[in-house]
């Protein structure tokens, strides 16, 4: 029973999303969201959860991963004041009879990563410690955009796909 947050924010395409409060910045940061703004704050996970399941019909849940490691979104310029209005109407047609509020303060939060060179588009490649084949990689680190390190030669690593793991990096 604690304070929800709907937030839209844009990855690597807009997308809905729902978090505790007090974890709204690191969960957008971990995504690799570059603007984010809050829909709606609700007092438990179940009400949100329930807007999250309506705004899907209209906005993925989804983060496009190539697009937020490629820094490339297929629109650039997003309002994402006009589509949180949008959102919230069509929300309250399901909802009308509960007690959910548009959050009034329109602020977008701007992220920017430590980030040298992206990769390209059509070339990433994952790296995966979990394949025996795999253990070594000798790379420069370009940058770190929301839960990958993103090296030379278009490789990526995901960090949180290797929770668990010990890994050892050097600095030459």
């Amino acid at each position: 029973m604690q304070d929800h947050i709907i937030y839209l924010s844009l990855t690597g395409n807009i997308k809905v999303g729902i978090t505790i409060k007090k974890r709204y910045y690191k969960r957008l940061m971990d995504q690799g969201a570059i603007k984010s703004i809050i829909l709606a704050i609700t007092p438990n996970r179940y009400l949100a959860g329930k807007i999250e399941k309506i705004c899907k019909k209209k906005i993925s849940d989804r983060t496009n991963y190539i697009n937020m490691l490629t820094n490339s979104f297929i629109i650039k310029n997003i309002n994402l004041i006009n589509i949180k209005y949008k959102i919230f109407y069509f929300i309250l047609t399901f909802y009308y009879k509960y007690n959910i509020y548009l959050y009034k303060n329109n602020k977008i939060t701007n992220f920017i990563y430590p980030v040298i060179k992206y990769p390209k588009k059509n070339n990433i490649k994952i790296i995966n410690f979990k394949n025996k084949y795999n253990k070594i990689l000798k790379e420069k680190l370009l940058g770190i955009k929301g839960q990958y390190l993103i090296f030379t030669n278009n490789k990526v690593f995901n960090i949180n796909n290797h929770l668990g793991y010990s890994i050892n990096i050097t600095i030459f």
